[in-house]
């Protein structure tokens, strides 16, 4: 079996990108509203959705026939830049196109006010051309140049809010981070370059060469910094902070988890010892934990807190994957992609939802919310739900998220199974600190004792922002009953993942 041929999905991006400059023409020429941008980039994602799931091996990939020894070809196949089969890269390139859809339903309305929306959808489509290039390429020099398109998209939707001078210092510094992890990123493709005379991915094996070791160690370190690990996080709460909300929903909910992926996968075919990676990422992935949730309890702006939120959350995610590299737990592996999921549809509800708050009522601040009046009562209900979630609180799935990380934890006999399980329930207990107070105010809501300040009740309650929220919240609905479909259909991934570790 060839696992890298000629694909479809280079051709999904081509599509994707042509539909992004004719949107932006289209924009420019006849002056379409808000609503008609988002309709025809909507319709461009359903289209590229379609075609893309149509592939042949994707009812298989759900049906649970699908063929394994995997990595094994994939590692001696060397005919083309991108993979034809990749159980990991599938799963989340299916998660990035069902939040971009949902965000930009949110976005007809919820840009209404801004200016320039005719640049606002398609560098969105170029973020997402980015990471589904990045999450498919088989090419060190191929994941760089998508990356740097995701990236470069992304600098400029922070700070696409121009006239606010917070929004444009949130964009600069995460330019210049994530530009500091490009180099560092195109240093390590150098040296693997250098010693290994290709940048195939299935002809490196970095083995015992130290001098490779370190090109490896550089993309290590340089996709880390683009991950938003600890110590190399700072630039996230900014960027998220400032960003339009259904910008922040998609660089929390599943951006930088893909780069993760990518960076994961990408050490692990080249040769990086995997209890080393685990090792390192265990260590990350507990500052992660600790840093995240301690922030996160002294911040006062609600996307702020959020942003805090995500740095904690992907500490779980990257401990999930450490567990399954130190101790070839698929079980682990499939924790990690569980939270991903539950992650990637519970912040971007708990985004939308702050955004609708900034939308109605200007309300930037924690406390503010609970002196809201006739602000639609749906966005209390979505936010208090995705909150549940983040909390942990059963039957939520953030709760069976970390519930199936610990039994990853305890199946594995892990050596330091003890510090594991303290380092989840001590940032459980944290975390839960900044949510409660939340939770209060978005309670006010509920049980009628708001005082009544000036709210932009000439505002008519829009469907497509409910739409879109009621979809993110019926999503986590079906985690809640049925989280063993997440599970079931990460199986793969995870396999594929311990043959690479073999």
């Amino acid at each position: 079996m060839v696992i890298l041929q000629s694909i479809n999905v280079p051709n999904i991006l081509i599509f994707l990108g042509i539909a992004a400059i004719l949107i932006f023409i289209k924009a420019r020429l006849f002056r379409l509203s808000n609503k008609a941008l988002a309709i025809f980039t909507l319709f461009t994602i359903f289209i590229a959705g379609m075609v893309w799931i149509s592939e042949p091996y994707l009812p298989n990939f759900f049906s649970g026939d699908f063929q394994m020894g995997l990595s094994s070809d994939i590692a001696r196949a060397t005919d083309n830049v991108f993979y034809a089969v990749e159980p990991g890269a599938t799963f989340i390139s299916l998660l990035v196109l069902l939040m971009v859809f949902l965000v930009l339903l949110f976005s007809a309305e919820y840009l209404e006010k801004e200016q320039r929306q005719h640049t606002f959808y398609p560098l969105v489509l170029f973020m997402i051309i980015g990471v589904l290039g990045m999450l498919w390429a088989a090419d060190l020099l191929i994941i760089y140049l998508f990356s740097e398109l995701m990236n470069i998209s992304a600098y400029t939707l922070v700070a696409f809010r121009r006239k606010n001078n917070t929004a444009i210092e949130a964009g600069f510094k995460y330019l210049i981070m994530s530009s500091v992890a490009s180099v560092i990123v195109l240093s390590g493709i150098g040296v693997l370059f250098y010693t290994q005379g290709t940048t195939r991915i299935a002809l490196i094996s970095i083995g015992q060469d130290w001098i490779s070791q370190i090109g490896a160690i550089f993309i290590l370190s340089g996709f880390s910094l683009k991950s938003a690990l600890v110590p190399l996080h700072t630039w996230l709460p900014d960027a998220h902070g400032k960003a339009p909300s259904s910008i922040s929903a998609l660089l929390s909910g599943v951006m930088i988890q893909s780069v993760f992926y990518t960076m994961l996968r990408t050490c692990l075919a080249i040769g990086m010892d995997p209890v080393f990676m685990g090792n390192i990422l265990l260590i990350l992935s507990i500052l992660n934990i600790i840093v995240g949730n301690l922030m996160g309890i002294i911040q006062k702006n609600l996307k702020r807190m959020l942003g805090y939120s995500t740095i904690a959350q992907m500490g779980y995610i990257v401990l999930c994957f450490s567990i399954g590299l130190r101790n070839d737990s698929a079980l682990a592996f499939q924790s990690g992609f569980f939270i991903l999921t539950t992650h990637a549809l519970t912040k971007g509800l708990a985004f939308l939802s702050a955004g609708t708050f900034y939308y109605y009522d200007g309300v930037e601040w924690i406390k503010d919310i609970r002196n809201i009046a006739d602000h639609p009562f749906f966005t209390f209900i979505a936010m208090s739900a995705a909150i549940f979630s983040l909390s942990a609180i059963p039957p939520f799935p953030g709760f069976t998220g970390k519930w199936t990380a610990l039994t990853s934890v305890f199946a594995a006999s892990d050596p330091i199974v003890a510090w594991i399980t303290l380092a989840i329930l001590v940032g459980s207990l944290l975390a839960f600190g900044y949510y409660l107070p939340l939770l209060v105010n978005l309670s006010n809501r509920f049980i009628g004792t708001r005082s009544k300040t000036d709210s932009n009740t000439s505002l008519k309650e829009s469907p497509w922002i409910n739409i879109s929220m009621a979809l993110f919240l019926l999503a986590i609905l079906m985690l809640i009953g049925f989280p063993q479909m997440i599970l079931d259909n990460t199986f793969f991934a995870a396999k594929y993942l311990l043959e690479l570790v073999k």
